[in-house]
């Protein structure tokens, strides 16, 4: 394996994903690239998500910059130096740009946060995890909080 996606979200989740992520990474040898993605719909709320969380100021002007320094700050802080990463940002529909970004950088291994859903949840508001599970040729690992 040569590299696995590790989908960072602004969530008290995020820790035990890059530790789960971390584990993996040293015992493949594996590259983690860390990917954010924005859409329309993330607001000041989120970069208040994302301040509180990591204590700085993330650039929202552009969303894919924000995405990108977001990613940027949790690998620095959070990722042991002997793991390597990467880091990009994507702007528009999380399930079509994680699937996109896994077959782009060519990853062997996607990570992923989850939260329990009502079927009924799932049938109203779309269930990104279940999107990606299905659309990706590649192993999932699902962090539940």
């Amino acid at each position: 394996m040569t590299r696995a996606l590790v989908v960072v979200e602004p969530e008290q989740q995020v820790l035990e994903l890059l530790d789960v992520a971390t584990d993996f990474a040293r015992g493949s040898g594996s590259e983690l690239l860390l990917f954010h993605v924005t859409d329309t719909f993330d607001s000041g709320a989120v970069r208040d998500k994302m301040r509180e969380l990591t204590g700085v100021d993330h650039n929202y002007r552009a969303g894919i910059e924000g995405a990108e320094s977001f990613a940027t700050y949790l690998g620095e802080a959070l990722l042991p130096e002997d793991v390597r990463f990467s880091v990009e940002g994507a702007f528009g529909n999380s399930a079509d740009r994680i699937v996109a970004a896994t077959e782009e950088f060519d990853c062997d291994h996607v990570f992923l946060t989850g939260r329990q859903r009502t079927p009924t949840g799932k049938a109203v508001f779309g269930d990104t995890t279940q999107d990606v599970i299905l659309s990706v040729d590649v192993p999932v690992t699902l962090v539940m909080g």
